[in-house]
């Protein structure tokens, strides 16, 4: 059973890697405001660059998210499927 233990401290890593980089990104996206005032002043300039920059980090992190989410299906299958292939070709115990 060593295997299913390293699957499920894999599966683990990949929860929380994803739940970090999700918390990371809702953190994000809490900063980025609904409108941005219309002015010829420099705080509307800095607005839409405030606004840029958190448009880019929240899609640099996308990417590394679907991956995870991907990967952590895939280590999910492959436990469920390990655990039926364990379990059916183990012999039931003789009492």
């Amino acid at each position: 059973m060593d295997t299913m233990v390293l699957l499920f401290t894999v599966w683990g890593a990949i929860t929380l890697l994803f739940l970090i980089l999700v918390f990371y990104r809702s953190r994000l996206t809490k900063k980025e405001t609904d409108w941005i005032p219309l002015s010829d002043d420099a705080k509307e300039d800095q607005a839409i660059e405030a606004q840029k920059v958190i448009e880019m980090k929240t899609h640099r992190v996308a990417v590394p998210i679907r991956a995870l989410g991907v990967l952590w299906i895939v280590v999910a299958v492959v436990i469920i499927g390990f655990w039926f292939y364990h379990g059916i070709t183990t012999p039931p115990p003789i009492k």
